[in-house]
């Protein structure tokens, strides 16, 4: 992965005043992925969006990781559930212009 595209974790922390610990933590509960590149854990930055969102259920809403846990999950279902139905709707839309 282009290294131009990570940041490292320690640098992600201090901007965003969360602890290490607490980004571990979503690693372990298969929330987020780490690369270790040149012996630095990094994350993607297309991660950014998500862990901003899981900062905010965590410390503004004082939700623990495995609430956060399933909640990801349930979002992810409704995530799928909507692009299923759009894809049908296209579908409907085509059969009728017909």
């Amino acid at each position: 992965m282009d290294r131009d595209n990570l940041i490292p974790i320690q640098e992600f922390c201090a901007h965003y005043q969360v602890p290490e610990t607490f980004i571990s933590s979503l690693y372990d509960y298969e929330l987020i992925e780490i690369i270790t590149t040149e012996n630095t854990q990094c994350i993607s930055v297309t991660q950014i969006r998500n862990i901003e969102k899981l900062i905010r259920f965590h410390f503004e809403m004082d939700i623990n990781l495995e609430g956060i846990h399933a909640i990801s999950n349930l979002l992810g279902k409704v995530e799928s559930l909507q692009n299923e139905i759009k894809r049908l709707h296209n579908k409907i839309d085509f059969y009728e212009d017909q």
